[in-house]
C-alpha cells in the first residue's frame, strides 16, 4: 500500500495541484471570467502534462504581474503555492491511474483554496484527509 506522502509527491498529483493553482491566479488577477483555463486545458494536462504546462505557465506571468501591483500579499502567496505545486519535470504522458492522481492533486488543491486556515490548522490528525489507493505506478514515464 502507498504511503499519503509518496502519493502527495508524485509528479501526477503534483500537476493537477499546479493547475488549480494556476487556475487560482489567473482568478485572482482578471476576476470571475467566463471560462477558465481549466476549461480549456484540463483534458490535455491530465494526459499529456509535458505538452500543455509550459504554455500555461507562460500565460501565467502576465497573471501574476497584474496580482502584484493590485494584492502584493496575494502574489506572493500564490507565487509560493506554485512553487510547492511544482513536480521535478512534468511526464509525457500519465497513464490512467496515474490520472485518477492528477484530479486528487487539482480538487485537493481547490479545496485548499476554499479552506479557512484557522480551520485546516486546527484539523486533529484523525481529521487530516488521507489518500490511499491500492497502487500506484511509480515507474510509469519516467
Amino acid at each position: 500500500m502507498t504511503h499519503t506522502s509518496e502519493i502527495q509527491s508524485h509528479r501526477a498529483y503534483k500537476c493537477g495541484r499546479l493547475l488549480a493553482v494556476i487556475e487560482r491566479i489567473q482568478s485572482a488577477a482578471i476576476g470571475n471570467p467566463n471560462a477558465t483555463l481549466t476549461d480549456r486545458y484540463y483534458g490535455s494536462a491530465s494526459t499529456t502534462p509535458a505538452s500543455v504546462f509550459g504554455v500555461l505557465l507562460r500565460m501565467t506571468q502576465p497573471h501574476l504581474s497584474k496580482l502584484r501591483k493590485q494584492n502584493q500579499g496575494q502574489a506572493i502567496a500564490l507565487e509560493r503555492a506554485l512553487q510547492d505545486a511544482m513536480p521535478d519535470r512534468f511526464p509525457t504522458t500519465l497513464s490512467l491511474t496515474e490520472q485518477g492522481l492528477f484530479a486528487l492533486g487539482y480538487y485537493h488543491q481547490r479545496r485548499e483554496f476554499f479552506t479557512p486556515r484557522n480551520t485546516a490548522a486546527n484539523l486533529t490528525a484523525d481529521e487530516q484527509p488521507t489518500l490511499m489507493p491500492e497502487e500506484v505506478d511509480n515507474d510509469a514515464n519516467d
